[in-house]
């Protein structure tokens, strides 16, 4: 009988033991690491000013480690980054779009922690205004400079070209390395054209300038060139940019805008994780939009449904955007039919990847995988659900 007694009071300590360790509070890393953008770009500006503002917080050290697009994706894929800000390569990485539309990435599983809505483009066309483009249309025979392995500045000057009624045929192509070398080819004088969020410092750089700078306008009666525009930037929608250089108060210039600014994870990344970030962010979205030009994009009323065009949004989010009464049943129907379409999108990326890897074998030759399967994204699939 004794024993019986010292093994049940020894079972029952395990359970309490078990309990209280089960009700221990998540603890972030101690050091987090965040993929940024290149230094002096807005996606190095706008993660600086959030970590500035959650560390103390999480009780965190936040790290920001700059890169371009690509290299953003391969941080949190290999672990290095806990996060990142990837922009519009949310949208070409789900899809496996672009540069990922290779064997070795194809469609990623990136899910959104935050996402905004812009008073201004997150990227748009940019031009010096020495140059004279005040439209797309005005593209014939300009220096346009593209970012290399950027998807969003790739397929934004061919969008941008095809809006004027041209392709790349029509201009000089000047290939960059960053973010911040097309701006620096703006303001040199060594093109006259590239694609850059609005409130960019390079694009307010540009505007003291001997070049100047023109934010393009891409007028809005013109649905036919929008329509041709969004062949290649289907997430771009036509808005106003009410923030940049030379824009007055009460000014707005038709230009196209998406969900912007985001911040990042992967699907695996876990609930918890990404629920203390967000709740972080929440508790100090005031003091994170008034910290720089912009970031009034990311106050919380702010997160539309219409987001998810760039991507799903991580389950630790949806968490505290319940909690908070922001989560609506447009949200909850968009989170389906994004995840809807990215499964339809990854199956068929499977199957094409089986039927390519069969051909190249057969054959010995290599296939065009960027074009091949932005065809059958297009004919098949759609490029987006929304």
């Amino acid at each position: 009988m004794g024993w019986m007694l010292i093994s049940l009071l020894i079972m029952l300590s395990g359970t309490s033991v078990w309990a209280q360790r089960k009700a221990v509070p998540y603890k972030p890393p101690s050091i987090i690491h965040w993929a940024a953008g290149d230094v002096g770009a807005y996606m190095f500006i706008n993660p600086a000013t959030i970590a500035e503002k959650i560390s103390p917080v999480l009780n965190s050290k936040i790290r920001l480690i700059p890169g371009n697009d690509m290299e953003r994706l391969y941080m949190i894929k290999s672990g290095r980054a806990h996060l990142a800000s990837m922009s519009a390569d949310n949208y070409w990485g789900t899809m496996g779009l672009g540069t990922y539309s290779t064997f070795a990435l194809g469609p990623q599983p990136l899910r959104l922690i935050w996402c905004g809505w812009p008073d201004y483009a997150g990227s748009t066309g940019i031009a010096t205004k020495t140059s004279g483009i005040k439209t797309p249309y005005d593209l014939k025979g300009k220096r346009v400079a593209m970012v290399i392995g950027a998807a969003w500045s790739s397929e934004g000057i061919r969008g941008g070209l095809a809006f004027g009624n041209l392709s790349l045929a029509d201009v000089t192509v000047v290939q960059v390395s960053s973010t911040g070398a097309a701006g620096k080819a703006l303001i040199e004088g060594k093109a006259d054209f590239t694609y850059l969020g609005s409130n960019t410092p390079a694009v307010y750089e540009m505007d003291s300038s001997p070049f100047g700078v023109n934010i393009v306008r891409y007028p809005h009666e013109d649905k036919e060139a929008w329509a041709r525009y969004r062949n290649f930037m289907p997430y771009h929608m036509p808005g106003y940019s009410t923030v940049g250089p030379g824009i007055k108060p009460g000014e707005k210039i038709e230009t196209p805008v998406y969900p912007y600014p985001m911040v990042t994870a992967l699907a695996s990344q876990s609930v918890d994780f990404v629920y203390a970030i967000a709740k972080a962010m929440h508790s100090k979205i005031n003091e994170i939009a008034a910290a720089y030009p912009g970031n009034e994009a990311m106050k919380t009323e702010r997160i539309r449904p219409e987001a998810m065009v760039m991507a799903p949004f991580h389950p630790g989010s949806i968490k505290l955007f319940k909690e908070i009464g922001l989560w609506t049943e447009a949200h909850e129907a968009a989170q389906k039919k994004i995840l809807d379409h990215l499964e339809k999108v990854n199956n068929r990326w499977a199957a094409y990847v089986e039927d390519a890897q069969e051909r190249m074998e057969k054959t010995k030759k290599p296939v065009n995988v960027e074009k091949e399967w932005r065809e059958i994204v297009e004919k098949e699939v759609g490029l987006s659900p929304f």
